[in-house]
């Protein structure tokens, strides 16, 4: 069943593939990358054995455009931890961008703990474009000043709601008496 679900599954992949890429290259990526899903859930997202069913393709221009989107379909299938604005090529003088951007690595890197070698072991099956872009963004001098200013501000607040919840009533309950004092004077 698997075999047969597996050659069914290159049949229809190259049939959908090789017809896209007479439209454009584009549009014949996203068709390589829902295929590689659908691969990898056959497959229980197993890297050598995916590899293996793509290298067995004999059309070189479906087989080329599988390969050039199989490890960005692999750690979006497979990472429980993912922003598709680390695929894309953009600009850090564009600040939506950027912001956004560093919102995702700052998730990413609090998730990894704040740890570097976890950060490392998270993103070492994403495309070398992209773990060498967070990589340099993660040393920016413009992503530890955002993470600084981050830190700083949540960690007073936290403290100050923390330490001074009480005395803060206290006040509030005596400035409502005095309200009370004087408006019914």
């Amino acid at each position: 069943m698997v075999s047969a679900e597996i050659q069914s599954w290159t049949d229809k992949t190259i049939t959908a593939v090789s017809g896209t890429l007479v439209l454009s290259q584009e549009s014949s990526r996203d068709v390589a990358r829902h295929a590689l899903k659908k691969l990898f859930a056959l497959t229980n997202n197993e890297l050598d054995a995916s590899l293996k069913i793509i290298q067995e393709i004999n059309d070189f221009s479906v087989r080329r455009r599988l390969l050039e989107v199989f490890r960005q379909s692999f750690v979006e299938a497979s990472e429980d931890f993912t922003s598709p604005l680390f695929f894309q090529s953009g600009d850090f003088s564009n600040a939506r961008f950027a912001e956004d951007f560093d919102q995702d690595l700052l998730r990413l890197w609090r998730h990894s703990g704040s740890d570097r070698k976890r950060l490392n072991n998270i993103i070492k099956n994403y495309p070398n474009a992209a773990r060498i872009r967070i990589l340099k963004r993660l040393t920016s001098r413009e992503f530890e000043k955002k993470r600084r200013i981050r830190y700083a501000v949540n960690r007073a607040f936290s403290q100050s709601a923390q330490t001074s919840s009480g005395f803060t009533t206290l006040i509030l309950l005596i400035i409502f008496l005095a309200f009370l004092i004087i408006m019914f004077d």
